[in-house]
């Protein structure tokens, strides 16, 4: 597994205004509690997660071993294309960004086509599909960073900035269901 300085460095700061937030210091002093067993923890912490994605599976043959409701098919299509829109706008790292923006349509892809595969079932009250496990909690991870980007202050590539408030909230909360239904 692997990620770019940009991403690495994005996190390290994310986790030192963090502790700088919980610990009232400023984000110096916070910086000093960043150990090399710090770091290592994180980075032993993000390969956990991504194993509950099953990095290299193909998600659209993989077993559909988990059931959402179509309506948040269609909210996180939605929050992911928002999550593109995120994306067009850093410049830092133009490789990162592409292979973000394609991370994402990917995802979008992939979720559509599983639902499109399939006859929806009827659930109390509403339809809903079955999708992988491993797909959910991928989708999730991409509504979380789209979450941090927006927290940071980042607009949209054409977004009206009065759309903003509340969109990481929503990102979060979509986030939050995709990991409960994928168990």
């Amino acid at each position: 597994m692997s990620m770019s300085r940009a991403a690495a460095g994005e996190l390290l700061d994310e986790r030192v205004k963090f502790v700088a937030a919980q610990a009232r210091v400023s984000e110096s002093t916070a910086r000093g509690y960043l150990s090399d067993e710090a770091v290592q923890g994180l980075a032993q912490s993000i390969a956990f997660s991504f194993a509950e994605e099953t990095p290299g599976a193909d998600l659209f043959s993989a077993p559909r071993d988990s059931r959402i409701p179509v309506r948040l098919v269609g909210r996180v299509s939605a929050g992911l294309a928002e999550a593109v829109r995120l994306r067009l706008v850093e410049r830092d790292d133009l490789e990162h960004t592409r292979g973000a923006v394609t991370q994402l349509a990917h995802g979008i892809g992939v979720l559509n086509l599983i639902v499109a595969d399939q006859v929806a079932e009827e659930f109390e009250g509403e339809p809903w599909v079955r999708a992988p496990a491993g797909l959910l909690h991928r989708l999730a991870r991409y509504l979380e960073a789209a979450a941090s980007l927006a927290d940071d202050g980042l607009v949209g590539y054409n977004t009206d900035p009065n759309e903003m408030p509340g969109l990481s909230r929503a990102f979060r909360d979509d986030a939050e269901i995709l990991r409960a239904f994928a168990g």
